[in-house]
């Protein structure tokens, strides 16, 4: 009889199906931990089954940039998470559907090429240099997670809002409010996963919480953009308010400015600390590397500090590299397939929920020498040739990269040429990464300083 299996598909593999229904349930608590073990366990590329889900992990950087690619032409999408971002997102870049993305993506790019955001530069050296002075000049450990909430706070409200943070009163609450988002919101997102809609059942004090804290910063950013439609300045709310699409006309609809707003003022802030805090601790354990940095900070102009020095910080921009390698901004992203698609040579059926693990790519042997070290070395340009562009994604990739890319390499190479400009730190703390939504120290980044 003859073989009437088409030929495309004559040799088609399948991955094999493995039960995760224990490592799932631990990833809402250890989602580095329990991502390590999964693949460690079955390789770069693992299918697993929850009971009628089908969970793809996938932690292989070629596999990674064929759904980068694929995502960009529909074939999956992040919106199977619609309903537990809701709350906190809205319909904002984070959690908007393909059309109103489009839009709102279109109308907000301007607001952050490398160009536009140089508008921001004075307002960082400003806040950090006066930081930095003060604390050149402390007799006592120096407790540097209180300070950079402070100053990452008092930056971005500047810039956001167009106001000092001394003319706000319950700026100690925003501050909380955002810790208790962040500690909360992987329940949200990963009990979606994990139970769908029943985890509420089980943890409803949680949810209590999280939704309050949520309230408690929309009514804050509520009121703020009211004031600025009566009276706009040259802030970011005010420049969303006023932007609109040449080609289209486009406009942005109040609720949307409302969400978008939010999501700003959440995710500009907490992974820009979490960074920050994670680089002033590897450089305060590592005197050999500080001095490089001090070095090239030291051969910068005397001129007043701006953006255009950055290009200059060859080594200190390998530093944050190697840092965001070691300490991504999450431990995953999340898409789903809304058709079937082809990964490779293998069958995946539309609704499999695909989990890229940035974490573990980031320490993955087969890509990285010695990954738990701290070696910033490996970023200079002589050391990447090569290497695959998606070994290495902490702001994500394709159509859906992080908007604010450009801006937090700004900030962050700002702020640490101003503490590098007075003052050495070193540590002796052991941290690890804490369960949040983004990876942060598990306690709080306390050191030396000495004046320079």
């Amino acid at each position: 009889m003859p073989n009437l299996t088409p030929p495309n598909q004559a040799f088609k593999p399948t991955l094999p199906e493995h039960s995760v229904i224990m490592p799932m349930l631990q990833l809402i608590w250890r989602p580095i931990a329990t991502l390590a073990a999964i693949h460690n366990t079955y390789g770069e590329l693992v299918l697993g089954r929850l009971f009628s889900k089908k969970i793809l992990f996938v932690c292989a950087p070629e596999y990674i940039e064929q759904l980068f690619n694929l995502e960009g032409k529909g074939l999956l999408n992040r919106g199977f998470l619609y309903d537990a971002k809701k709350v906190l997102f809205g319909n904002g870049l984070v959690n908007s559907d393909n059309e109103v993305w489009s839009k709102q993506r279109r109308l907000m790019q301007p607001l952050f090429t490398k160009e536009a955001i140089k508008q921001w530069e004075k307002t960082i050296v400003t806040e950090a240099s006066t930081v930095a002075a003060r604390l050149k000049t402390a007799n006592e450990p120096v407790n540097l997670s209180i300070e950079m909430k402070n100053l990452i706070q008092r930056i971005f409200i500047q810039i956001l809002l167009g106001k000092s943070v001394d003319t706000l009163s319950n700026s100690a609450e925003l501050i909380k409010v955002i810790e208790i988002i962040c500690q909360e919101l992987p329940l949200q997102l990963g009990g979606e996963i994990v139970l769908g809609k029943r985890l509420k059942q089980f943890i409803p004090l949680k949810f209590k919480r999280y939704h309050a804290a949520v309230n408690y910063l929309k009514a804050f950013i509520s009121e703020e953009i009211a004031e600025k439609q009566q009276k706009p300045g040259q802030d970011l709310v005010s420049l969303l308010i006023q932007s609109n699409d040449r080609t289209t006309g486009y406009t942005m609809p109040d609720e949307l400015l409302q969400d978008e707003a939010v999501n700003l003022f959440f995710a500009g802030q907490e992974t820009t600390i979490n960074a920050l805090l994670w680089f002033f601790y590897l450089t305060g354990k590592h005197a050999d590397i500080r001095s490089k940095i001090a070095n090239e900070v030291r051969q910068l102009s005397n001129q007043p500090l701006s953006a255009d020095h950055v290009n200059q910080l060859t080594y200190t921009k390998a530093a944050l590299n190697e840092t965001l390698r070691l300490y991504p901004p999450t431990s995953a992203l999340s898409t789903q397939t809304v058709q079937d698609i082809e990964l490779g040579d293998y069958p995946i059926d539309k609704g499999t929920t695909v989990l890229l693990s940035m974490y573990t790519t980031h320490h993955n042997p087969r890509l990285w020498d010695n990954p738990e070290a701290f070696i910033p070395d490996r970023f200079l340009e002589s050391s990447t040739q090569g290497r695959h562009k998606y070994a290495f994604f902490p702001f994500g990739g394709g159509i859906h990269n992080c908007i604010g890319k450009h801006f937090a390499e700004l900030e962050m190479l700002l702020i640490i040429v101003c503490m590098f400009r007075e003052f050495d730190f070193d540590t002796d703390i052991v941290a690890k990464a804490a369960f949040s939504v983004t990876l942060k120290p598990d306690r709080p980044v306390i050191g030396r300083v000495s004046s320079v």
